[in-house]
């Protein structure tokens, strides 16, 4: 899959260095030191070679067809890059456990805005660095390890845990929504999207919580009190990295009594599912994100508008974020309260991080 090959492959087939360095132009891709990826059919006679490894048509027609290269795939491809890195980095040794960002990576935790840098790994003995490895001296008790393709890696609920220090609250947060959603849920988005979340679902959440985090957090050597805070306001509910951060910048603002996921009817006509409602005041949050007019188009864009259009028939005030708009708690919290003032009177009892 993905036509990796190593280096002491291709040697052996007649490929020298010389000719390794020209198809990284043309059709291979460096993952790591001496392992590449085959990513289309290439017609230089000599790279003939080469084209012998690459089985996987489908790796090598999204390159063909310049797919990697476009905006809406870009993030979503260098992702990838980099869980490959990971998945076939050649020189890991005994008692490494695959860490931090690069767990999150093999545990298919979405990230946002996190620059591509070493694999990160846990070893009980050693300390080491090199540009494509960091280790860290750490020993890891054997709840909170796995095996993920063959890899020994931090089980997803210690690398999310993991991920509040490394990458910093925020993100951290994040990463404990998506693994309580698939602790909860499984991870097929579209049969959640479906058949709806199942009627006992927020009365099972506490239990989930405890059951997924507590016992991870307690083995913890610093940082108990900052991820059982950010714990006790998590939820399984947000489909997104924005309604993630969302839900966060909601909880920093005292403003914990919102729901998510809620089914609006238009007579017996299902409307709309929002985001984020608030009963009392009628306060609807929508968080948008661009990908998805990029994948539905106008159609998407019309429905919307006429979804939005019938939340204010029907008595509703609309507030609508951009993606921009949610990664800064000043500036969310200045647009929500410009254009839904009552809510200043629900604050209370703010998370502090």
């Amino acid at each position: 899959m993905y036509n990796i090959v190593c280096y002491d492959d291709l040697a052996a087939a007649g490929v020298n260095t010389t000719l390794i360095r020209g198809a990284k132009n043309c059709c291979l891709v460096k993952i790591c030191r001496g392992v590449y990826s085959v990513i289309r059919q290439c017609k230089d006679p000599k790279h003939s070679a080469i084209a012998v490894f690459g089985t996987d048509s489908e790796w090598m027609r999204y390159h063909e067809q310049s797919l990697h290269k476009e905006k809406s795939h870009r993030r979503r491809y260098l992702d990838h890059l980099a869980r490959l890195r990971t998945l076939h980095y050649p020189h890991y040794r005994n008692d490494d456990v695959i860490c931090g960002v690069s767990a999150a990576r093999l545990h298919k935790i979405k990230l946002f805005d996190v620059t591509d840098g070493p694999v990160t790994v846990s070893h009980p003995k050693a300390n080491s660095s090199s540009r494509e490895l960091i280790r860290s001296r750490r020993t890891l008790v054997g709840a909170d390890k796995q095996i993920v393709s063959g890899l020994a890696v931090t089980t997803a609920a210690r690398t999310a845990v993991d991920l509040i220090r490394t990458l910093g609250p925020a993100s951290g947060f994040v990463a404990l929504e998506q693994v309580l959603r698939e602790h909860m849920f499984g991870s097929d988005e579209e049969s959640i999207f479906s058949f709806g979340y199942p009627r006992d679902a927020l009365t099972r959440v506490p239990d989930a919580v405890d059951e997924l985090f507590a016992p991870t957090i307690g083995r913890l050597a610093t940082g108990k009190i900052q991820a059982r805070t950010l714990t006790s306001a998590i939820s399984p509910f947000s489909e997104s990295y924005a309604e993630s951060r969302a839900s966060l910048n909601l909880h920093q603002l005292g403003l914990r009594d919102f729901s998510q996921q809620i089914d609006i009817f238009d007579g017996h006509r299902l409307l709309t599912r929002l985001d984020f409602f608030h009963r009392a005041t009628k306060v609807v949050l929508y968080v948008d994100g661009t990908q998805k007019y990029v994948d539905a188009g106008f159609d998407r864009m019309k429905k919307e508008s006429h979804q939005h259009n019938r939340l204010l028939a029907m008595g509703y005030k609309v507030v609508r974020f951009r993606f921009n708009e949610i990664l800064s708690l000043g500036t969310f919290a200045n647009k929500l309260f410009s254009q839904a003032p009552e809510l200043r009177g629900f604050c209370c009892n703010k998370l502090v991080v």
